[in-house]
């Protein structure tokens, strides 16, 4: 699929980044030290992939539009080679949430029905953020503004993990971790549904933006 071709050129173009994502695992790691739930190592982990989809954008050239026009490949390619570079993110921060949750229970300890609702929330966020994210570097146009491309990459990931870190210490303070377990069977029903709906809206996003990039080549 020709498509793939085009997440491997992107992955050429960031290529360095990705030396930096073991540290990251090892900073995810020790903020699970501070607490007993993978929800927060992989809410961090969350926050990296959300980030690092959108690299491309940042690594853009205005001669680049002008060669990927003529390689042997359509629009949709493009585009759908972006997407997939981005939702490959989200399948590296699912991996590291699985060897947190594995090694959490080599340790003797449970995961309880609600810390799985609550990684599939943050992974339907995590795939609707990038896909918004997407949306707005599209329409804009890939060369935005450094500053720009800046805050719309960092500051819903930000707002994020933040979030999640302050619901997480909330309810560990509070005492209201048993009404939480209680809600666990639902949490994860409503889990996958919203998953479901962010992979809808993630298809609908590409549809869009293979016609908007389609218009903008022959301007």
């Amino acid at each position: 699929m020709r498509a793939i071709y085009f997440m491997r050129i992107d992955y050429i173009k960031t290529r360095q980044q990705m030396y930096f994502l073991p540290v990251f695992l090892v900073i995810a790691a020790a903020l699970w030290g501070q607490g007993d739930s993978v929800l927060i190592p992989f809410s961090y982990m969350v926050f990296i992939a959300v980030i690092y989809a959108t690299s491309p954008f940042g690594a853009c050239k205005k001669g680049d539009a002008g060669f990927l026009v003529l390689l042997p490949s359509t629009t949709a390619h493009r585009v759908l080679g972006r997407f997939l570079y981005g939702i490959s993110f989200v399948g590296i921060a699912v991996v590291s949430g699985g060897i947190f949750m594995a090694v959490h229970q080599l340790t003797g300890r449970e995961i309880e029905l609600w810390v799985i609702g609550g990684s599939l929330f943050l992974l339907a966020f995590c795939i609707f953020i990038i896909t918004l994210e997407f949306l707005i570097l599209y329409l804009s146009g890939e060369h935005m503004a450094p500053q720009l491309l800046g805050i719309v990459r960092t500051a819903p990931a930000m707002g994020g993990f933040f979030a999640m870190m302050y619901l997480v210490d909330d309810i560990e303070v509070t005492g209201d971790i048993s009404m939480v377990q209680d809600m666990g069977a639902g949490l994860m029903q409503m889990g996958f549904a919203a998953i479901g709906a962010a992979f809808v809206i993630f298809a609908a996003a590409i549809v869009i933006c293979v016609k908007v990039t389609a218009k903008r080549d022959y301007v």
